[in-house]
């Protein structure tokens, strides 16, 4: 994909909000409302729904919210967001997923207030993310851990991003967010969703020195931001996360992270963050003895348990040994060259 040179300077709208679909009629009313009930002027809000090929009434539903529609012939969300990324004509753009909606209503207003005010950060991302009210024990268990391997490597915590960030990095208390200063970090926090924000001229401008990249989208935040060395993160600004998970689906998506992880010759996700943060390279050979000696992942468990008052995440033992054999058998076919077909799709049909 090539960045159209005559667009960078062009913003028509003051957000962006881009948003792969597939098959997502479940949860993107939700989604749509939330933005559309948002404080600011909603001229002033351009919805882009990059779809895969819906096969229900996924497309139905984005039009009647007023969504600009575009076709992912790629279907896999990292390259939506890519050509949603480079079709944008807002000053801001926001990565939200179509399972994700914001609960604050003042949440745009107020992060265009920060970035405004503090000019030299371009990216911007949410408090955490909560669950609907009786949603059930896989889901509240992913939504706060993310995946097994991630949760060890970063020190994931899904619900309340500020409460490990103000622990591991050096920060600022500005008012209505933190500032965070990453220009002594040798890697950084796992922000691929739940509303990343970011600036979108700046975001071209790196794009375009890395062209060949073309899952730039995909790992934005940590693209724009080992070349900025700051970002905020929002305080009361929540997103729910309406995964509805099964066990069966929540073990796919390990299954696929893995996958495509260690086959996909674009470079996608840990893979291509590692290339670039050395830290994440050191961390992610720890979670060999980390799995092998089950007993350091059995203290995590109980840790969570406390911590939740949930006696699920109890299942964080099975979850992290079970991603630990995926990863060790799809890279025992990797060295003997068998080949692997990857999936087309994430979740919504590996059921």
């Amino acid at each position: 994909m090539e960045v159209d040179e005559s667009m960078e300077n062009k913003c028509d709208y003051l957000i962006s909000i881009i948003m792969p679909t597939y098959n997502s009629e479940k949860t993107l009313k939700y989604s749509l409302e939330s933005i559309r009930r948002q404080s600011i002027d909603q001229t002033q809000v351009e919805i882009l729904i990059i779809d895969g090929g819906s096969t229900d009434t996924t497309l139905d539903i984005a039009e009647k919210y007023g969504s600009t529609i575009l076709y992912n012939e790629h279907r896999l969300p990292e390259f939506a967001k890519q050509q949603g990324l480079l079709a944008a004509k807002g000053k801001y753009g926001i990565f939200i997923d179509s399972d994700e909606s914001f609960t604050n209503m003042n949440s745009l207003d107020s992060r265009i207030q920060l970035l405004a005010r503090y000019s030299f950060v371009k990216n911007l991302v949410s408090t955490g993310q909560i669950c609907k009210k009786g949603e059930n024990n896989v889901t509240r268990y992913a939504n706060f851990i993310g995946d097994p391997f991630s949760n060890f490597v970063y020190r994931y915590n899904g619900y309340d991003r500020i409460e490990d960030l103000t622990r591991q990095y050096r920060h600022k208390d500005i008012e209505k967010g933190i500032l965070l200063d990453f220009r002594k970090c040798n890697f950084l926090p796992l922000f691929d969703a739940l509303g990343n924000m970011f600036e979108i001229e700046a975001a071209k401008k790196i794009y375009a020195q890395n062209k060949e990249d073309q899952s730039f989208a995909a790992n934005i935040f940590s693209n724009m931001v080992q070349q900025t060395k700051f970002a905020i993160v929002m305080k009361n600004d929540l997103i729910c996360h309406q995964a509805g998970l099964t066990e069966k689906t929540y073990l796919n998506k390990l299954k696929w992270r893995v996958k495509n992880n260690l086959f996909c010759t674009e470079g996608i996700g840990f893979t291509q963050r590692s290339e670039k943060e050395d830290g994440l390279r050191k961390r992610k050979m720890l979670f060999i003895p980390y799995c092998a000696l089950v007993f350091p992942v059995l203290i995590d468990a109980f840790r969570f348990v406390i911590k939740n008052r949930d006696c699920y995440f109890l299942k964080h033992v099975w979850y992290t040994e079970y991603t630990f054999l995926t990863i060790a058998w799809y890279v025992l076919l990797k060295l003997v060259h068998y080949p692997v077909k990857l999936d087309k799709t994430y979740g919504k049909d590996n059921a």
